[in-house]
């Protein structure tokens, strides 16, 4: 499913996929503004967005205080981030119609940056994703009307991804979104409602990239069973093969049973 021609892997740190959506003014203390009137402090002090080269300047805070105190125990976007080595769990098995699919699509609603987007297309497998330039109705239209056939991954920032979860999350394509954001507790508030959504993170490395590929993994296999069902054993294997890479390489703390049950499915494609 990838494109011809991989981009160049960028020389230097790797800083985050997406650009940083700015912070509502209502967040801002009236001493803040006290201070930057002044030219002293600064407004992002309490919303910087992590990536793995920030992580290894500054120890990364847990979650599990925070939002154990925040949110009730039945909040599964909460309790994903309160646990840094729970088990990455797969979506369940959903099959696939060969005689209408087209394969996976790639999303993002914000503007990607070219020279990072490396670790995303390694996972994906894709080096071309669309990317809506932060325009909610032209997003919504590709994925409603262009995508119908297709399995749709999408990346949101938090802001917008409020705009446009609502209007898509219902859409058979739509298969798992992820909002990455600064203010990761605000968001989880309303994307706690909808359960398309894996992950509400401020950091991709750690956070949003592991589950991903989790995704994408069980994506695989659902497309590798749909295969084996036709008797097309060797388009299968690879399918299946190439899940347990995706989990290997890319997914830290992964369910072993998720594994067990590919290398079940690798023995009845031979």
């Amino acid at each position: 499913m990838s494109d011809e021609g991989a981009p160049r892997r960028p020389i230097g740190p790797r800083l985050s996929h997406l650009f940083s959506e700015p912070v509502p003014i209502s967040f801002i203390s009236p001493q803040q503004i006290s201070m930057l009137t002044s030219g002293h402090g600064s407004m992002f002090d309490n919303f910087r967005m992590r990536n793995g080269q920030q992580q290894q300047q500054q120890p990364r805070l847990r979650h599990s205080t925070s939002i154990q105190e925040t949110f009730d125990n039945d909040d599964p976007v909460a309790e994903a981030a309160a646990s840094p080595t729970k088990l990455l769990k797969a979506l369940p098995p959903q099959t696939i119609d060969l005689a209408k699919f087209k394969g996976f699509k790639f999303v993002t609603l914000d503007r990607l940056q070219i020279t990072t987007r490396t670790s995303y297309a390694e996972v994906s497998g894709a080096f071309k994703w669309d990317v809506c330039e932060d325009q909610v109705d032209h997003c919504i239209n590709l994925i409603q009307n262009q995508y119908a056939d297709r399995r749709v991954f999408l990346i949101s920032s938090g802001s917008l991804g409020s705009q446009i979860v609502p209007r898509i999350h219902e859409l058979p394509q739509v298969y798992a979104i992820y909002i990455y954001c600064a203010n990761v507790k605000f968001h989880r508030e309303w994307a706690n409602k909808y359960h398309k959504i894996r992950t509400v993170c401020d950091n991709d490395t750690q956070d949003l990239l592991p589950i991903f590929a989790v995704d994408v993994a069980q994506s695989n296999i659902d497309w590798g069973n749909a295969l084996l069902e036709q008797g097309v054993r060797d388009k299968a294997k690879e399918k299946f093969q190439l899940a347990l890479d995706k989990l290997n390489v890319h997914a830290r703390n992964h369910d072993l049973a998720m594994v067990n049950y590919i290398k079940k499915k690798l023995n009845e494609s031979q």
